[in-house]
């Protein structure tokens, strides 16, 4: 190689590494600084102001980065510190769209902080060591009775490290979501957030969890079609039998062990628990149960529990309470109608539950509101339901007549 080459060599790569380093540079210098500057206008991390403005009234609270059980943990223990509710939805994700409307005392949603038995113990001890209510109802998926979900339901797992903090990842995140399309160049530039709403989710979708804690799925049952339409994705898990519906042989003693070390230590504590699963629409049972010998964790559960001293509420199949399929977000998670209709279902099992509950206001918005899944709210006055699930549900289609 000639001198001229290698001096020319020499310039080329000069010059990349001059402009490599000067776009490190600008990362450092201005992406970074924006990203951190939009995500704290987002309120994307800000679990502590979120809680704060929902202590003093309505806000949202929908954030991209905390969505799995941990981080909605950590968001609802902070509502769960300053709310101290006389009553308490604890568990399953499935059930978090029940709201306090219907209620006469202080509810809490803190529904979607648990995915399995172990988590379950660890949100009620850390929800115990800071207050503790008169009643806990404890809304249970049945694959959590599962040793292929879960082998071991006595695991005391570490938490995890908190995601709502100024990470390289999370800097990186309003640029990811610009790229992918997520959010719009002008939604990323001007930075134009709404009051009372914290995180992506929430300011651009008004997606998330409310000042009760629970969850307002307003992009889903706007959409033309939902993720989960027909339930063809969940029905389409369940022929695979993966993930929550991988089969089981038998029903595993340790894990009914679990739920009635859970379920008698809150009696002894002089809290009322009252148990139930979490609803299924009629198609995803019906496949259930043309398999049934491999879901003993479901269809045997009731009686292994109460041969335990434990009641477990009639709760799975959604069309024993007369919901129909149109009242729920997808396969796996009920709608508000659906809760409301569990709710009642629930004060059956324990008439106690009677005092805390405005029984003709939820009877009314049960009847007004029959085949939606979100009864018309009125800090959401312009959303409108579609059928989403395109099962040809029959929704209203202009703005609600508010409760």
């Amino acid at each position: 190689m000639s001198d001229q080459l290698k001096d020319t060599t020499r310039s080329w790569l000069k010059a990349f590494f001059l402009l490599l380093a000067g776009l490190v540079a600008v990362a450092l210098l201005v992406a970074a600084p924006l990203s951190g500057l939009w995500l704290y206008l987002s309120g994307e991390l800000a679990v502590d102001r979120a809680v704060q403005a929902q202590s003093r009234g309505f806000a949202l609270f929908g954030s991209t980065v905390g969505r799995n059980a941990n981080a909605t943990l950590e968001y609802k223990l902070d509502l769960y510190k300053t709310k101290r509710p006389q009553i308490v939805l604890a568990g399953s994700a499935g059930m978090g769209s029940l709201k306090d409307t219907m209620f006469l005392r202080p509810m809490l949603n803190m529904a979607g902080t648990a995915n399995s038995l172990s988590s379950l113990r660890a949100s009620l001890d850390a929800m115990l060591a800071l207050h503790k209510p008169d009643v806990v109802l404890l809304a249970l998926d049945f694959w959590w009775f599962s040793s292929a979900w879960e082998k071991n339901p006595f695991a005391q797992d570490p938490r995890e490290p908190s995601p709502f903090s100024y990470t390289m990842d999370t800097l990186r995140l309003p640029w990811r979501m610009l790229l992918q399309g997520d959010i719009s160049l002008p939604q990323f530039m001007f930075m134009s957030f709404q009051e009372a709403r914290f995180g992506i989710r929430a300011q651009f979708d008004d997606t998330g969890y409310g000042s009760d804690g629970s969850f307002y799925a307003t992009s889903i049952i706007t959409a033309k079609r939902a993720p989960d339409a027909g339930f063809a994705r969940t029905l389409d898990r369940q022929r695979r039998h993966i993930g929550e519906f991988a089969p089981q042989k038998a029903l595993s003693q340790a894990h009914l062990d679990a739920l009635a070390d859970i379920y008698f230590r809150l009696r002894g504590r002089g809290i009322v628990p009252v148990v139930f699963l979490s609803p299924l629409p009629g198609e995803l049972l019906d496949a259930l149960k043309k398999e049934e010998a491999l879901y003993p964790h479901l269809f045997s559960l009731r009686q292994a529990l109460a041969e335990r001293g434990i009641e477990l509420a009639n709760t799975v199949d959604a069309r024993y309470f007369s919901a129909s399929s149109c009242e729920f977000v997808d396969g796996t998670h009920a709608g508000e109608v659906a809760a409301l209709r569990i709710t009642n279902e629930l004060t059956r099992v324990w008439n106690g539950l009677l005092p805390y509950i405005n029984m003709e206001a939820l009877n009314r918005a049960i009847n007004e509101w029959k085949d939606h899944a979100a009864v018309a709210s009125p800090f959401l006055p312009r959303v409108i339901e579609e059928d989403f699930l395109q099962l040809g549900c029959v929704k209203r289609t202009g703005p609600a007549r508010l409760q």
